[in-house]
């Protein structure tokens, strides 16, 4: 694997992703934001840009440029034909007041020409087992921000286990409230307003055009909860709580991550 300027890559857990038909990639587990070179965040950044002409990349990590230097996990996807990035995950771990285990996802791009296939599936594995390699828990709380409402489906898939929770849900249950997500926001973004029933970040988004048009999924309710609740600069607080170890043995091995076994 080849990176910016044909240098090697940096080293990861390499794997294949490709479905039938589309074009295939290399997930790779990269180090973390902060060791990574110059020259490898421009190459990340080009990559996207070409693979995702509806979004605005560069003007977003112009000016959010933490998150990749601040990632404590950073896993790409690469068009080995074309030595391009074409799929971005970043996380960190995020501290909560009530001692909860929270990764904070910052990024999770998937280019254009290579959605619907395993790519998504795939860099969700490879980040997961760099953080059990690392010896972490499996966290009690994911949570990111976003204006597309694809990424809220993508997390609400898993909530199907009793024991995993998404927020908000948008399957027409009443939405009160929810002190965790409050918890969760202030950390996420000390000081900002934050509406805990809608799960609403008014104006927070940078840029605020970040999307040239609106995103849409395939589930007509949560469309209509994006299109009713946020304007572009605004991002809904999507939340997993998984409180219990067969909640994360579940998405563990939806992914194909075989789980940790008991420590000694």
């Amino acid at each position: 694997m080849r990176g910016p300027s044909g240098r090697a890559a940096a080293p990861g857990t390499p794997g294949a992703a490709r479905a039938a038909g589309r074009p295939g990639a290399e997930v790779l587990a990269l180090p973390p934001g902060r060791l990574l070179p110059p020259a490898t965040e421009r190459w990340i950044v080009d990559g996207l840009v070409t693979a995702m002409p509806d979004l605005r990349a560069r003007e977003l990590f112009a000016e959010r440029r933490d998150m990749l230097t601040e990632a404590d996990y950073v896993v790409a996807a690469v068009d080995r034909e074309r030595d391009a990035v074409v799929a971005l995950l970043t996380s960190r771990w995020a501290a909560l007041p009530s001692g909860r285990s929270c990764l904070h996802v910052m990024t999770q791009f998937v280019g254009d020409a290579y959605r619907h296939g395993a790519l998504f599936a795939a860099s969700w594995a490879a980040h997961f087992r760099g953080l059990l390699a690392d010896g972490h828990a499996f966290p009690e709380v994911i949570a990111l921000k976003t204006y597309n409402p694809v990424v809220h489906c993508a997390m609400a898939a898993f909530a199907g286990h009793p024991d995993i929770r998404m927020y908000p849900d948008l399957t027409g249950a009443p939405r009160t409230p929810d002190p965790l997500a409050a918890e969760v926001a202030e950390a996420l973004v000390p000081g900002h307003p934050f509406d805990a029933a809608q799960g609403v970040f008014p104006g927070i988004g940078r840029p605020r055009d970040l999307y040239r048009k609106r995103p849409l999924s395939s589930v007509p309710a949560v469309n209509a909860h994006f299109a009713d609740r946020l304007e572009p600069a605004d991002r809904l607080l999507c939340m997993l709580h998984v409180p219990t170890e067969a909640g994360r043995h579940a998405i563990l091995t939806a992914l194909g991550v075989r789980p940790p076994g008991p420590r000694p």
